[in-house]
């Protein structure tokens, strides 16, 4: 017993050891999974355990910097600065959303693998992060592994009028992986989707994604949002989730505390900036905009409806962040607004 204890304790020193030398050496340019995945792959020595052992170390030396979040006088007054920043001490859970008809199913499949989950809501079931769900569920087709908030989005959805006569015209102009695309096809009637994003090998693997979720947009594009570009005819709906900081992720993401800095902000912002003023005009009169992030600062959310709003054309129709940080969850912010002038 005793020696099985010194053998477990000089493991538990070495991960450290290790865990500390990446740490000193990671300069924070690309995300710490990345950093890790590219070591381990060099270092064929670690076993799974020892790699789930280091990464556990490095990522829970990013969560004691809490304390420290980046740039909070920026953050929205919309957010509980004290409990928003103490939440990332504690990694968010996994989330997933049961798509329409597959209740029962997936019940089932997580009742045979003995796997625990909490039920959020009637479609929404929360899971330990470390859970594997790849070979248990038909990911896509049954559920889609989304953050509680990112379904939440859905509230907004239904500002937006449809009917069963003639389907609208929907763009998801910021479409990364696709999740919030399958989100509007499970929530919205009657649509026609027009997927895009600026990224074509992200692009490809959201196609593929939404055709194992047995949907077909009308056409996917490879689109730089921050260029002038030409649309045959005005869209009903625009959703743009915007690029941003991620700051209401950095749960997941802790090393973000230690090298987020104010030109990173601004960059975001004036990125922002230029997408928005490119698919302004592509809403239709009376047609709707989504503008959404995983920010909790007000120059990536409040401060671009403002500016929007200054102009005249459109009106809005709600606005508000879905926190998350009270429920080991992303944190975002959505807002809505109506062309109500050309």
């Amino acid at each position: 017993m005793h020696d099985f204890l010194f053998y477990s304790m000089t493991h538990q020193n070495q991960h450290q050891e290790t865990a500390q030398k990446l740490i000193s050496a990671y300069q924070g340019p690309e995300p710490l999974a990345a950093y890790l995945k590219k070591y381990f792959a060099a270092n064929k020595k670690h076993g799974s355990k020892d790699r789930k052992s280091i990464s556990a170390f490095c990522y829970a030396h990013f969560r004691t910097l809490n304390a420290n979040f980046p740039l909070q006088e920026a953050i929205s007054k919309e957010i509980d600065i004290p409990t928003f920043v103490h939440s990332h001490t504690i990694q968010p859970l996994l989330f997933i959303r049961i798509r329409p008809w597959q209740k029962e199913k997936v019940v089932a499949a997580l009742l045979a693998a003995s796997i625990e989950y909490t039920q959020v809501h009637e479609y929404c079931f929360a899971f330990s992060n470390t859970t594997a769900l790849q070979n248990v569920l038909a990911l896509n087709k049954e559920a889609v592994i989304q953050d509680l908030n990112s379904q939440a989005l859905a509230e907004l959805l239904q500002f937006v009028p449809t009917s069963m006569e003639t389907p609208i015209q929907v763009w998801d102009a910021c479409a990364a992986s696709g999740g919030k695309t399958i989100l509007m096809f499970d929530t919205m009637q009657n649509i026609r989707m027009h997927v895009s994003d600026v990224r074509e090998s992200i692009l490809f693997n959201a196609d593929k994604r939404l055709q194992e979720a047995g949907i077909r947009p009308a056409s996917v594009q490879v689109i730089d949002l921050t260029e002038p570009f030409d649309i045959k005819k005005p869209f009903d709906f625009v959703f743009a989730d915007l690029p941003c900081s991620g700051s209401g992720t950095w749960g997941r993401t802790p090393e973000q505390i230690a090298f987020f800095k104010k030109e990173n902000l601004d960059s975001y912002t004036a990125l922002q900036a230029k997408i928005i003023a490119n698919i302004l005009p592509t809403v239709k009169l009376n047609g709707h905009l989504l503008l959404a992030t995983c920010s909790v600062y007000a120059a990536e959310n409040e401060a671009h409806v403002q500016a929007i709003l200054s102009q005249g054309q459109f009106e809005l129709v709600e606005q508000k962040y879905f926190i998350g940080y009270t429920q080991q969850a992303d944190t975002l912010f959505g807002a809505i607004l109506k062309r109500r002038s050309v």
